[in-house]
């Protein structure tokens, strides 16, 4: 494997916050590496450092010579917006070469009768194509990713993860939607402590490793201060000998115990803080049997109905995922719902339960927009003591000196985590998420997660995010074909939303891998094999993502593998 670049020894710090030190990074050309860690660790900073658009405070990056090296923009320059949507990508190679962006534009989905049209024209998530495209027209040997998923919607995310899957270079990747992670990388690295972690796996089992590292490592920490504390102990009964008999050996003894003692806490196995943040969501009760009934209802936008809810009705400590492709009216629904709760005017239509205490998390943080400062904007909006507030926001990450800062400067991952403050000291018991992830990393949306399942709380979410909302719904409502209709999971859904084909019974035997010969051509016998070949290999991924601790566990795929077990063992009795 050929080394394409190397960070050596890197360290970066800003004003007083010391980012990362010492820092050492190979990037081989077979590699595709997830970079992640928390809002704030650096990620952004590295890869700037690694495209070479900064140069670190300490140590070096080394480039293999004549590297071809790509980043994926995040935002379309405002000067393509009226370039035609070829030469927006052409204008990236050589004039003699110009050809190649039709060919690239065609392979990541473009007919081509648009590729004239201005670049301004096209859809969010058409730009996100179109700057991937403009990367990978000169062909780079590596490619490098900020936060590429953010803000597509389902299709345009499994359509991204199957180009970059298919990549032929190595790959840098910061991201926080774990199931991308998984499927484009075979390598993590994680910032973490100003440090970095390399572990030669995809997210989820890097993790897993990290932990069980964590583990090891507190192990031999706890071993070492206590051999520390009684090496102490023995060097503070030695001076006092040494005092009451006078006795200058005894005195020696104990000064080289105490050299010892510091060489010792020098040489201490270093054990992480963790994530700095700290999201607590406490939620409350209720004891009514149902918390929202919808009925009859034509969700609308001013010029057309949407869709038509027939009937839906939800419990308390039901959990609904509603799931559609982007614009078919997930927040409108919401809207309509907010709206209906805020006047107190219970319609025929939309009926909330009078014990419903709802908190509304607004995908564009609209809510969380002022020029109060962050402390008073939290008070006036909670019925809670001061002090109260200042502890919460101190424990969600805000620093004392911060209180004083003003809303409308705080970012993305910032306005969230506010929000959920404020939710926290008023404990709603009915949730309404509308895509709560897009501002939080890894670590807060892994706590959000556990705090919303510890609260029992009711929940309406949005999400693109397929490992939030696997592990947290209980119910899936999809629009689709004009209607809200309840299904037994998001699977239909992903495969529709990626563009393979939908399972059914009818084709479980291809999924198994019976029918990619010609059904005349293998004996019952080879068919019988291959079934208990397919059931074996279910059963073994089964039980290895079923060993895993349970927040690394993979709810929705040992779903899919429940399935097909079940029908792959029907499909064998029948024919034995």
């Amino acid at each position: 494997m050929t080394m394409l670049l190397q960070t050596k020894a890197v360290g970066v710090t800003r004003g007083s916050n010391e980012l990362f030190t010492d820092l050492d990074l190979v990037v081989g050309s077979a590699d595709r590496v997830g970079l992640v860690g928390h809002n704030g660790s650096g990620k952004s900073t590295l890869l700037r450092l690694l495209a070479g658009e900064l140069e670190p405070d300490r140590g070096e990056v080394v480039r293999k010579r004549d590297l071809q090296l790509a980043v994926v923009e995040q935002f379309l320059p405002e000067y393509l917006t009226a370039v035609s949507l070829r030469d927006a990508v052409a204008e990236k190679v050589p004039l003699e070469e110009a050809w190649r962006a039709d060919a690239v534009l065609c392979e990541l989905g473009f007919e081509a009768d648009v590729l004239e049209r201005p670049a301004g024209s096209f859809s969010g998530g058409q730009q996100n194509r179109l700057m991937l495209a403009r990367a990978l027209v000169g062909e780079p040997e590596l490619l490098l990713l900020d936060e590429p998923t953010n803000h597509l919607d389902l299709e345009t995310l499994l359509g991204f993860e199957s180009i970059l899957a298919g990549f032929p270079g190595a790959l840098v990747l910061v991201s926080h939607d774990r199931d991308f992670l998984d499927a484009v990388t075979n390598s993590t690295f994680v910032l973490r402590d100003a440090r970095g972690y390399r572990f030669s796996a995809s997210y989820s089992d890097a993790i897993a490793e990290l932990e069980l590292l964590d583990e090891a490592h507190a192990r031999t920490r706890a071993a070492q201060e206590r051999k520390i504390e009684a090496l102490r102990r023995s060097a503070r009964r030695l001076a006092t000998w040494g005092k009451v008999y006078d006795s200058e050996k005894f005195a020696r003894r104990a000064k080289s115990m105490e050299k010892r003692v510091e060489r010792m806490e020098e040489d201490r196995t270093f054990v992480s803080n963790g994530s700095p943040l700290d999201l607590e969501l406490e939620l409350g009760g209720t004891r009514a049997k149902q918390a929202l009934v919808l009925e009859d209802l034509d969700v609308a936008v001013p010029d057309r109905v949407l869709y038509h809810v027939d009937e839906l009705i939800i419990k308390p400590g039901d959990r609904v995922a509603l799931l559609g492709a982007n614009g078919t009216g997930k927040t409108t629904l919401i809207r309509m719902l907010m709206r209906s709760y805020i006047d107190a005017q219970p319609a025929s239509a939309i009926r909330f339960s009078p014990q419903s205490v709802v908190g509304y998390y607004d995908q564009e943080l609209d809510e969380v927009s002022s020029s109060e400062t962050l402390l008073a904007f939290a008070c006036a909006r909670v019925e809670v003591i001061e002090q109260t507030v200042r502890t919460r926001l101190i424990r969600a990450g805000f620093a004392h000196e911060d209180h004083g800062k003003r809303v409308s400067q705080l970012s993305g991952g910032e306005r969230a985590r506010l929000l959920f403050v404020i939710h926290a000291l008023n404990k709603p018991n009915f949730m309404i998420l509308d895509e709560p992830t897009n501002h939080i990393d890894i670590a807060g949306k892994e706590q959000l997660e556990t705090q919303l399942l510890a609260s029992n709380a009711t929940l309406i979410i949005t999400s693109h995010d397929r490992r939030f909302l696997n592990r947290l719904a209980n119910r899936f409502c999809w629009i689709r074909d004009g209607r809200l209709l309840e299904v037994p999971d998001a699977q239909e859904f992903y495969r529709l939303s990626s563009g393979a084909p939908v399972h059914s019974g009818a084709s479980v035997a291809a999924d198994a891998g019976v029918a990619d010969k010609d059904p005349h051509a293998a004996s019952d016998a080879e068919s019988a094999e291959m079934l208990l070949e397919r059931i074996v290999d279910l059963e073994a991924k089964l039980a290895a993502d079923l060993a895993r601790k349970p927040k690394f566990q993979k709810p929705a795929l040992q779903a899919q593998w429940q399935q097909e077990l079940e029908q792959l063992n029907r499909a064998f009795e029948e024919n034995n």
